[in-house]
């Protein structure tokens, strides 16, 4: 499955696109306030042009690195995703 050790991905991305990437991470995780949520525990948040195309590389690469990222992902494997997400360490 998704989280046996071993499977991982290296995703590869220009450093501009990382950088940008990163303070939009930063930005949004440290100011809740920037959150609108539009449905129980689902939220969006406002992103500029040159964000959302840093976005859209982040979306190539991972496209590039997990080949089955373009077929429909079962759910069970999101779901088993999220368990490991929220297994770890804080």
């Amino acid at each position: 499955m998704t989280s046996e050790p071993g499977n991982e991905e290296k995703i590869r991305l220009r450093t501009g696109p990382s950088l940008v990437l990163w303070e939009l991470l930063i930005r949004t995780m440290r100011n809740p306030e920037l959150w609108n949520e539009v449905s129980p525990g689902n939220y969006e948040f406002r992103v500029d042009e040159a964000e959302r195309l840093a976005l859209n590389y982040l979306t190539g690469a991972i496209q590039r690195a997990v080949p089955d990222a373009l077929s429909p992902v079962k759910p069970e494997l999101i779901a088993e995703g999220k368990r490991w997400l929220l297994s770890r360490p804080k």
